[in-house]
């Protein structure tokens, strides 16, 4: 739950059209991800899928806030008067925490660096995003404690910051490997997921620091739909993209592979 101001029109219907428009693109991207992942090999296309899940689970949550939104609020003398009703801001944390440990698992599958060590990322990234969102939420539900909130909010940084040593530390080791265009994909998606969780420290801090009002509620609800898009939308489309190619470099080299078997030659191998 969150605190809730009088709005003016203009405030409550650009949060209730950023939620629809929310609900409506991650719906969209969910049949395109379904759709897409039969042009893409085995290998890759369970990382699509997880991606359709991740954009499924936001679409549910995403019109469960809405629902929330509306009930929050009534229309007196031209303002937005709240209810009495909750509205239900903690469904962001439930969307998060089944769909960011998916999101990072997908990101470590479409690479497929083989069963132990895909197995052995999945594992941490998914674990270490289970307890960034879990001590947040924690932190978020303490009220007036604003304390509390504080280094609950400290604590979720810890796994926060060891997502981003593998993403940008041990990754960059693995994809030594891999094609150039593969890493200039990869390096965006870092620096997309980067952008869109940045917002979310700023936002959780904002009771910390007092600051609050109708402007800020408006702005907080904006900016977190926006960040989630970006961060479900926009990485998914880099990993469809990744998945592509890869696709295309496992059947170039099969291809030489087999046109060098039937000449009798030595086998090629791939370069950069």
């Amino acid at each position: 739950m969150t605190d809730l101001f009088t709005l003016t029109p203009t405030q409550y219907s650009l949060v209730l059209n950023v939620l629809n428009l929310s609900i409506g693109a991650f719906g969209a991207f969910t049949l395109l991800f379904i759709l897409l992942r039969r042009n893409v090999a085995r290998n890759y296309s369970i990382a699509i899928s997880l991606m359709a899940a991740v954009t499924t689970m936001a679409a549910y949550h995403y019109f469960r806030l809405y629902g929330s939104w509306l009930d929050a609020y009534a229309l007196q003398g031209g303002q937005h008067i709240p209810t009495g009703a909750a509205f239900n801001y903690v469904l962001r944390y439930a969307d998060w925490l089944g769909t960011v440990p998916l999101l990072l698992s997908a990101i470590m599958l479409v690479l497929d660096l083989g069963r132990q060590q895909s197995a052995s990322l999945v594992t941490r990234m998914a674990t270490s995003a289970v307890l960034m969102i879990g001590l947040g939420y924690i932190g978020e539900v303490q009220g007036d404690n604003l304390g509390g909130r504080a280094v609950w909010g400290l604590l979720a940084c810890i796994p926060f910051l060891y997502i981003l040593y593998v993403l940008w530390g041990e990754m960059s080791r693995v994809l030594s490997f891999e094609s150039v265009r593969v890493r200039q994909l990869f390096s965006r998606l870092r620096w997309v997921l980067l952008a869109s969780w940045i917002f979310y420290p700023v936002i959780y801090a904002l009771p910390i620091l007092g600051i609050s009002g109708p402007n800020v509620l408006t702005l907080v609800q904006v900016c977190n739909s926006a960040a989630d898009l970006l961060a479900k939308v926009g990485v998914g489309l880099l990993i469809l993209g990744i998945a592509r190619e890869k696709t295309e470099e496992d059947l170039a080299a099969a291809s030489r592979t087999e046109k060098a078997q039937t000449a009798g030659m030595p086998v090629p191998v791939a370069a950069d």
